[in-house]
């Protein structure tokens, strides 16, 4: 078995509207998120590899800077997401079906960087092993796909 690992970073805000915590999570605050994205596979590839890790950065990291760095991460439900809309419209808002916990946001991000597996046609025979998101030196979460 091969793993390899692929890291990024992001700055970006949060706030939970429907979690139970304290107001702390309840106001926008920010992070430098650091993003840790954990493949495997069974086999390497004619040229000796698990996937091109250019091919794989450019794509990934691409959609993180294009989608996640310097947003605003929102709960889509999250009543200032209208406000904030209203009042300028180029903010960058990224917006989840959830609160934007760390733990939803390390499963949401597996998922995306699923699709982009899928897209270069690198799945099934490479897999995610797991996605971890640290939202700081000492707090993260990790998703384990079944």
């Amino acid at each position: 078995m091969y793993r390899l690992e692929i890291q990024h970073n992001a700055e970006a805000s949060h706030r939970f509207w429907l979690a139970n915590c304290g107001s702390k999570c309840r106001n926008i605050h920010g992070h430098s998120w650091t993003i840790v994205l954990t493949l495997k596979a069974e086999k390497l590839d004619s040229q000796g590899m698990v996937i091109e890790f250019g091919e794989l950065k450019a794509v990934w990291r691409g959609w993180l800077d294009q989608h996640i760095d310097h947003a605003l991460i929102l709960n889509q439900a999250d009543p200032l997401v209208q406000t904030l809309r209203s009042a300028d419209p180029t903010l960058r808002l990224f917006l989840t079906p959830e609160d934007p916990t760390t733990e939803n946001l390390a499963r949401l991000l597996a998922g995306q960087a699923q699709a982009v597996l899928d897209s270069l046609g690198y799945s099934p025979i490479v897999q995610i092993e797991r996605l971890r998101l640290e939202e700081t030196r000492v707090n993260s979460a990790e998703f384990l796909p079944l």
